[in-house]
């Protein structure tokens, strides 16, 4: 909503559904954003343990089998355990020392909890800002229910 308040005690149901509706049309989008930073952090985590088992000494001229994609994988050897091509995005790749590998990961995952936190707050306050909305909802769909009762009940009398 671009930084306005609203008295949402003085909207009309109609409006107030309206509102509803486009907040849960931003929890939905925050909710997806946040399954994809889990997804995200959880790759990066897998990295970090894939850097620690390949570097572990022993390993060099072990035999593994490397991925092409996420479906398609070659075998191969390890040449040298302390080297790795990591993926600092846009189809860069970098070498790094397995320890380097790890520092650059451990900094994602921080980063990644840092923007997981932010976003859970996000959702947080959007929920209870619907739980507000249905509160203030009910309140006035009573209202008219009182005020049609009150009409009924007291027809306008007419005179000649």
């Amino acid at each position: 909503m671009s930084g306005k308040t609203i008295d949402i005690t003085k909207l009309e149901p109609e409006q107030l559904i309206q509102l509803r509706k486009q907040f849960e049309d931003e929890m939905e989008h925050f909710s997806t954003s946040l399954s994809a930073l889990n997804m995200a952090l959880g790759k990066y985590k897998e990295c970090i343990n894939n850097v620690k088992q390949v570097s572990t000494e022993g390993n060099e001229g072990k035999e593994l089998l490397v991925p092409l994609s996420g479906s398609l994988y070659v075998p191969g050897k390890v040449k040298d355990n302390n080297k790795f091509l990591v993926d600092v995005g846009t189809g860069y790749y970098i070498e790094k020392s397995s320890e380097d590998a790890i520092k650059f990961f451990e900094g994602k995952v921080t980063q990644l909890n840092k923007d997981s936190t932010k976003v859970t707050e996000i959702i947080t306050e959007k929920s209870r800002t619907i739980q507000r909305l249905d509160q203030v909802l009910r309140e006035k769909v009573h209202q008219r229910e009182m005020q049609a009762a009150k009409s009924t009940a007291n027809p306008p009398i007419e005179t000649k």
